[in-house]
């Protein structure tokens, strides 16, 4: 998965340059500035206040990973509570992938994280999608969830990662990331780690739609460090020698890992991460499928495995609602600095903003014609 990213850099920096922003707005009396810009990963980075959210549920899901439950505060009554604002998370959420500013309360530092999907509240409608606008009574309808990994360098993830139920939490947000072309034939997704994440939003916003509504095909690769942290998945197998020479070597010498391919897992040994990609492709069949990879396991996203599945959409009989040219392609790549860098390149800053930088890395040598490429 490449070297382990650094907490202070990218969306933390973009914290830092928005508070400034946001005392200059706020000192001259010209109000909340918007930004629009995909560019800058934010077009609708409005700069909000922060508000304070609870933790009510913590679930350890692996020895680096939690996954951490939040809602409003209430404060004395239900008539306030603080919150953030339902209406906008549900116009951000309908097209692009979204995510919230968490602040560290200690060490004046934040970092974006995107939201996991609700739990369905009806089978095609998540919790934050109103579409009279309401502001739900319950909090729980304002309930957002976190996937946490503790970074040893980042002090904002390990201060997450140890809150416990009845902790406090200061958001502020959404914070649009990606605003998805208005038609998407195909997506291949590139997830390392907590990139699960932003996944997992763009698999329920484009596949929980009406049914009436087109839906594109979403393959997932998620890639982590331990096997541990897919609890209940079935890691990919090793793909087939690409070479004359590397056949014979694996003949005669083996490949040199135990490979957990052929062991299956049930419903109970799943984590919630797991069970939900399950659910998603037991009720998408052929239009979403996720592959699983572990570093502890040497079984590594290869080119051979990138390849099979940006080729697979020109096999006979592969699922696609939309005509050939009625949508775009797009791969998607989301995770630790490393791992984006590994795959496409670095994301660079200039004046003050984040912006895509030149494709690198393993896609950039693929060249896979017909294909819109964007780090996340």
């Amino acid at each position: 998965m490449g070297k382990p990213y650094q907490e202070c850099s990218g969306r933390t920096l973009r914290w830092f340059i928005e508070t400034k922003m946001d005392l200059a707005y706020r000192s001259s009396g010209l109000g909340i500035k918007s930004l629009s810009s995909n560019e800058a990963g934010s077009s609708i980075a409005q700069l909000y206040t922060f508000e304070q959210y609870e933790i009510v549920k913590r679930k350890r899901l692996s020895p680096t990973s939690t996954l951490l439950t939040a809602q409003p505060t209430t404060f004395g009554s239900r008539a306030y509570r603080s919150r953030l604002d339902s209406k906008k998370i549900a116009e951000v959420s309908e097209n692009s992938i979204w995510s919230v500013q968490v602040k560290h309360p200690l060490l004046n530092i934040a970092r974006l994280y995107t939201p996991l999907p609700p739990i369905l509240t009806e089978p095609s409608r998540p919790a934050w999608v109103d579409p009279t606008g309401r502001v739900p009574d319950d909090p729980e309808e304002d309930q957002l969830r976190f996937l946490v990994r503790a970074n040893p360098d980042g002090e904002l993830s390990k201060y997450l990662s140890r809150l416990q139920p009845g902790a406090h939490l200061e958001l502020r947000g959404p914070y649009r990331e990606y605003a998805l072309p208005d038609k998407v034939k195909e997506i291949v997704f590139l997830a390392g780690g907590t990139g699960i994440a932003p996944a997992l939003q763009l698999a329920h916003t484009l596949l929980d739609r009406d049914e009436n509504a087109q839906k594109p095909t979403i393959r997932i690769l998620w890639a982590n460090r331990f096997e541990k942290d897919c609890q209940g998945a079935i890691i990919e197998p090793p793909p087939p020698p690409e070479s004359v020479l590397e056949r014979a070597w694996t003949t005669i010498f083996g490949r040199g890992s135990a490979q957990p391919a052929n062991r299956k897992f049930g419903t109970r040994d799943q984590s919630p991460i797991v069970e939900e990609l399950s659910t998603l492709k037991q009720n998408n069949p052929g239009a979403f499928d996720v592959s699983y990879f572990a570093d502890d396991q040497q079984r590594f996203i290869t080119k051979q495995d990138l390849r099979k599945r940006l080729e697979s959409s020109a096999k006979p009989g592969t699922h696609s609602p939309l005509s050939d040219d009625a949508g775009k392609k797009l791969i998607l790549i989301s995770g630790p600095d490393g791992f984006v860098e590994h795959f496409a390149g670095p994301k660079v800053w200039k004046q003050g903003r984040e912006l895509q930088g030149d494709l690198g890395g393993v896609l950039k040598r693929m060249n896979p014609p017909g294909w819109t490429i964007w780090k996340l």
